[in-house]
């Protein structure tokens, strides 16, 4: 009789210890999981949406940013052009006390940098012109109009990139790429052992002009 009414009064006793367990320990951690996978989702996009065409004209790429205000010293991407093993990768080092510097990596070839340059601020919009050999048709293209010989063969042989209208990088480049290949803009998917996989500022526009 003593073990029956013993037994019986663990029923709610143990009901009460499963409602606390659920409610102070499961609960909590299945929010938290909850919570957390959202802010990933919310917080980086895949960055197969920053893949982008690349219009059928001929022309510079023109780049619009917006700086994070941060000065994490690592090359990170403004776009990227081509596939794994032939690219062309633009980036940008952002340095301490309102500085950076630009480069560009071909796939294979190697790296080109410029010299530490002072940036309007940290946070600052900036805008950035970039000239390679890929983005010009042959000589003789409509494309090139009146001008000269002599400056069709320098779009075609020599790469550039200016930042706020005043050139930073530039050089001669010898490096065989298809026309409107991939094109990334602000994150680089395909890898590599330099460029990061992904700008930390804003993107506010990118152009090719005719």
């Amino acid at each position: 009789m003593d073990v029956g009414v013993t037994a019986g009064s663990r029923g709610p006793w143990i009901n009460r210890g499963v409602r606390f367990v659920v409610l102070n320990i499961v609960v909590p951690i299945v929010l938290a999981w909850i919570c957390v996978s959202l802010a990933q989702r919310l917080s980086k996009k895949p960055l197969s949406s920053d893949l982008r065409e690349m219009p059928t004209a001929y022309g510079p790429v023109k780049l619009k940013l917006k700086l994070p205000g941060t000065s994490g010293r690592i090359p990170e991407p403004l776009f990227v052009y081509g596939s794994p093993g032939k690219a062309a990768l633009v980036y940008i080092r952002l340095l301490a006390n309102a500085r950076a510097q630009v480069g560009v990596e071909f796939w294979g070839l190697g790296a080109f940098e410029s010299e530490a340059f002072t940036l309007p601020s940290a946070d600052a919009v900036i805008e950035v012109d970039c000239y390679l050999p890929v983005f010009f048709p042959r000589a003789g293209d409509p494309y090139w109009g009146n001008l000269s010989p002599e400056l069709q063969a320098f779009r075609r042989s020599d790469y550039m990139i200016a930042v706020d209208g005043k050139i930073r990088l530039k050089g001669p480049v010898a490096y065989d790429q298809a026309t409107h290949a991939p094109f990334y803009v602000g994150s680089n998917p395909i890898g590599g052992s330099l460029v990061s996989d992904r700008f930390t500022g804003s993107v506010i526009s990118v152009v090719q002009p005719n």
